[in-house]
């Protein structure tokens, strides 16, 4: 019983305590869009196009200094040999692309011709054939 008569003091103690009032405001304190002063954003230019174009491409027949040699006779009588075009094949041991020329290492393996991007390459293939039978050359 005394500790109920204790929890009704404290609640009434805390209940006649009167709550903070809120502030009422005055018409001067609200600020509406009619009311308030705004600067005008400020915005960049749009971007302008120039009136100049592309660099000119330069005239004649200009090789930049990693372009590979043109053909030679000899690699467009072998080219001209292929039963396909362009002269292009597939490594099969890095899977790098070949510019089919006379030089081009190739090997022979189950009737099919391959072309090597080099002779390391090729002994590679030729040591060991049938690991690198998969993917794009499973089909031979």
């Amino acid at each position: 019983m005394r500790t109920t008569l204790l929890v009704l003091a404290v609640l009434l103690v805390a209940c006649s305590r009167s709550a903070p009032r809120a502030r009422t405001a005055r018409a001067s304190d609200v600020q509406t869009v009619d009311s308030v002063q705004t600067p005008p954003a400020a915005l960049e230019p749009p971007p302008v196009l120039t009136d100049e174009g592309p660099a000119p491409k330069p005239q004649g027949n200009v090789l930049s200094a990693d372009a590979p040699p043109p053909p030679s006779p000899q690699d467009e009588a072998l080219r001209a040999s292929l039963p396909f075009a362009p002269a292009i094949a597939l490594d099969p041991v890095d899977g790098s692309k070949i510019s089919i020329r006379a030089g081009t290492a190739m090997g022979e393996y189950k009737g099919h011709i391959f072309y090597f991007s080099s002779e390391a390459n090729k002994r590679t293939f030729l040591a060991s054939p049938d690991q690198y039978m998969k993917g794009v050359f499973a089909h031979l």
